[in-house]
């Protein structure tokens, strides 16, 4: 199963860039230029090479099943609360409020301000507390669920005492969310778009290789909602760029939202199996 899944993340981005180099009339999906595909090709070749390095190096010594009581319920309610409720609620009143557009609350602030002022030919009243206010909290949510991951990974550092899968992988964790929250406030990927896409797509990969092995099916579901909600917006963003009129921004934005709820679940959850694991990666 494993060999499979490594085969087809280099086959299957391959074949797709062949597609759409040789395909005038394909699918929406096959439109990106070739160039697109080929960061998406080399992004699946490092995820693979970095799979087989942790599978020679950084794999547990020993995986014990958790028993079944080592998530409580008050845990889980938190967890779903934070990675499921939180963003819902959020998104629910950011469309129902009557004051401001919605796009005012989701939007980068600077990207509000500029609209407005083109809008208005005025700068009065264009920067109210209301400008980018759902934006602004999911750099606090990936701003956290960073902090989280680093100080998981001094924890175990120092529990341990050397740099094992468990320690990697928080490493990669504050690295991704670090990243995320830089590229969001200063608005990086709007030059180097398709670059961005690429690390993020390397960088969930390399966790996603390193949680295989040291993560449960607990940890792993609100990882995989992570990459499933940030893929989600991505291909709104670019494939769907011109469908669904006003609600593209709604849709686009709230699914980003869902997406860095679920990572401070998974940051949080992580942290606390991997702080608290045995030096020789038992529970």
């Amino acid at each position: 199963m494993k060999r499979i899944l490594q085969s087809s993340l280099i086959g299957i981005p391959v074949l797709l860039m062949l597609a759409a180099i040789l395909s005038k009339q394909g699918l929406p999906l096959l439109n990106f230029s070739p160039r697109t595909w080929l960061y998406v090709s080399i992004s699946a070749v490092c995820v693979v090479f970095f799979w087989r390095l942790v599978e020679r190096d950084f794999v547990p010594n020993e995986i014990v099943e958790p028993s079944r009581n080592a998530h409580p319920r008050w845990l889980i309610a938190c967890l779903a609360t934070i990675a499921f409720g939180l963003p819902l609620v959020v998104m629910i009143a950011t469309v129902a409020q009557p004051w401001w557009e919605p796009g005012d609350l989701l939007r980068d602030p600077l990207n509000i301000v500029t609209r407005r002022i083109n809008r208005t030919g005025s700068i009065a009243d264009c920067c109210g507390s209301e400008v980018g206010a759902v934006s602004l909290l999911g750099n606090l949510i990936t701003m956290a669920a960073a902090a989280i991951f680093g100080f998981a990974a001094i924890q175990r550092a120092l529990t341990v005492g050397k740099l094992d899968g468990g320690v990697l992988l928080c490493l990669l964790g504050f690295c991704f969310a670090t990243v995320i929250t830089l590229d969001d406030l200063f608005r990086l990927h709007e030059t180097h778009q398709r670059k961005f896409v690429a690390f993020y797509a390397t960088s969930l990969g390399a966790i996603a290789c390193l949680s295989w092995y040291w993560q449960k099916w607990f940890e792993n579901s609100f990882l995989a909602a992570t990459a499933l909600f940030f893929v989600g917006s991505i291909v709104i963003d670019t494939v769907f760029e011109h469908h669904f009129g006003e609600y593209r921004v709604v849709i686009e934005d709230g699914l980003k939202l869902f997406g860095f709820c679920c990572l401070l679940a998974y940051s949080l959850t992580s942290g606390l199996r991997l702080a608290l694991r045995a030096p020789n990666g038992t529970d």
